[in-house]
């Protein structure tokens, strides 16, 4: 069954006629059974991308829950669930479980039937495991997660935001947003990363190329734009539609959106260090500050026009949905293929990264960990998944399909797939809370004729 899980959708239907009808017959008997559970424990403190690497359900069946021992796993189909929708349906099981087993609780003890429930065999010959695999392969992933980004000084940054102007209306997630842009111009790997990869070069060709492709991967050359995807719940248009794709893209290097925060810190910290023309520094800095937190704004308020376009069903690629559903099934692949083959053009309908954020559960809430999926376009490579929990914590899981996964794998290196992952996952999570240091810095920053400048401070504050 597991390996079933790899197969392409697209290629299953092909495969199905090739397999022995008593086997097809099994399948089929799963099918009728919405809800599937894995008892094969594995630790909960893996990443949610590795627990979900055994038997389960694959595309068009609802649910698997995989038990860890200590916690619940619940992996859902985007077929029949978008984000929001599954966490709701997560944490309607999860009540409803512990109701029961309040209820159970006080029954009678159980004793055990005399007959075995049914359990499918499914048999497979060396053939059908063969057939398997040598299918089209779903791409190759790693994972990383992260609990590291300080979620109550973005919390006490959008307060401030708040306070000094209403026009500064920037949400959680329109800020990790942003500094994801900026972060993939600015992202350099660890040193022992490249010094790992570099050590590989001499190896067999093989390991040279894969070596090579992962270089190209976080090169500070490589993809300096990224097109980010962006789900939003359109449940409040049309229930049935469920959520509709943004695609957003942010050019940080000519909007200056990077050197114009360098330089405002960098008047904010001469103005700290000066002792003679304090005024004179002020202003130099006021100046900068006033034109970055316009550009915050402008971008916010950007931001906000697109979603809700988006909400409205009006985006491009609604717009190019509702356009191909009414062709016959043979053009729709063919014009959805498009995309694929010009980069501008996936950029702007399909985009390059999904960027999913559920947002806080309620405050009772036992969820803690999401991740998100992304469709069979081989163009996206790099897949966010985030949620903060009822403690304000918040985790992102980040999933990563780039052309280097496949290869390092090919070649007994999935390690490294996991380090290169898990060093853009930390790098992200611990830049982006300097970065929301050094702009609580200078949206706060005020005129002191002591020479001693102000931070306003805003603690307790919470989201609902």
């Amino acid at each position: 069954m597991q390996k079933l899980t790899y197969v392409r959708r697209a290629a299953l239907p092909e495969l199905r006629a090739q397999l022995p009808e008593v086997l097809l017959n099994e399948l089929d008997g799963l099918r009728l059974a919405p809800i599937w559970l894995n008892t094969d424990k594995r630790s909960r403190h893996l990443p949610l991308a590795a627990i979900r690497q055994g038997e389960r359900a694959v595309g068009d069946h609802p649910l698997t829950i995989f038990d860890t021992g200590e916690t619940f796993v619940f992996d859902l189909s985007h077929i029949y669930f978008d984000g929001v929708w599954g966490v709701a349906l997560a944490e309607i099981l999860t009540n409803e479980a512990l109701a029961w087993a309040v209820h159970l609780q006080g029954l009678p003890a159980v004793h055990l039937g005399q007959k075995r429930p049914y359990s499918p065999a499914l048999h497979m010959h060396p053939a059908d495991q063969k057939r398997l695999e040598e299918a089209p392969q779903v791409a190759m992933e790693a994972s990383a997660e992260t609990q590291s980004v300080d979620m109550h000084a973005i919390l006490e940054l959008r307060e401030l935001f708040k306070h000094r102007n209403d026009l500064l209306e920037l949400t959680v997630n329109d800020l990790l947003i942003l500094y994801r842009a900026i972060h993939a111009v600015i992202y350099r790997p660890s040193p022992e990363l490249v010094e790992m990869l570099e050590r590989l070069r001499d190896e067999d060709a093989e390991t040279r190329t894969a070596v090579e492709s992962a270089l190209v991967a976080i090169s500070p050359d490589g993809e300096r734009n990224p097109a980010i995807l962006v789900p939003v719940d359109a449940s409040k248009r049309s229930p049935r539609d469920r959520v509709y794709p943004m695609t957003f893209g942010l050019d940080v290097v000519s909007l200056e959106y990077i050197s114009l925060h360098q330089k405002a810190l960098a008047a904010l910290n001469t103005y700290e260090r000066a002792s003679r023309n304090r005024e004179h520094a002020y202003a130099q800095f006021e100046k900068l500050q006033k034109e970055y937190m316009v550009m915050l704004a402008g971008f916010g308020g950007g931001l906000e026009r697109h979603k809700q376009l988006a909400a409205a069903g009006e985006s491009m690629s609604i717009t190019t949905i509702r356009l191909l559903a009414n062709l016959p099934l043979s053009v729709q692949r063919f014009l959805d293929s498009i995309p694929s083959r010009f980069d501008v053009l996936n950029d702007m309908l399909k985009g390059r990264e999904v960027f999913s954020n559920v947002g806080q559960v309620a405050s009772t809430s036992s969820l803690t960990r999401f991740m998100t999926a992304k469709d069979d376009n081989e163009k996206k490579e790099l897949v966010w998944g985030l949620m903060t929990d009822s403690d304000q914590i918040m985790r992102i899981t980040l999933r990563d399909f780039r052309p280097h996964v496949r290869l390092l794998t090919a070649v007994g290196r999935p390690d490294l797939n996991i380090y290169i992952a898990t060093d853009l996952l930390e790098s992200y999570a611990t830049s982006l809370n300097q970065y929301v240091r050094d702009v609580k810095r200078i949206a706060g920053a005020q005129f002191k004729q002591r020479g001693l400048f102000h931070v306003v401070k805003w603690l307790g504050v919470h989201v609902s």
